[in-house]
């Protein structure tokens, strides 16, 4: 190989002065915190789509992907009231703390 061109790895530490590699890295990182984080699986994508243009130079714009897992959220409890609103009191239970208060309000009068 003639020392101008380059091996797949050589382009690949080459490119924009190490730009891809670092991008890649950092998303490494970021996938191995959330695997572990989570448990779950997760991959990292590279694309290399290369094009002649106009000027008859090979082009290549990288697309760099990574999902993540991610933690799933619980469940929530939720009431509807008459109004349609969705509230976190269940309206049929009679709410406790109130009926102290009531109480003490009575005592306090008497």
């Amino acid at each position: 190989m003639a020392r101008d061109e380059l091996s797949f790895l050589e382009f690949l530490q080459s490119f924009r002065r190490g730009e891809l590699i670092a991008e890649a890295d950092e998303q490494l990182g970021e996938l191995m915190e959330a695997i572990r984080r989570t448990g779950g699986k997760g991959d990292i994508s590279i694309k290399l789509p290369f094009k002649v243009n106009e000027a008859g130079q090979i082009e290549c714009v990288p697309q760099l992907s990574c999902k993540k897992p991610r933690k799933p959220l619980g469940t929530g409890i939720y009431y509807v009231t008459e109004e349609g609103r969705l509230t976190r009191r269940d309206p049929t239970q009679e709410d406790l703390f109130d009926e102290l208060e009531a109480r003490r309000e009575r005592a306090d009068l008497q």
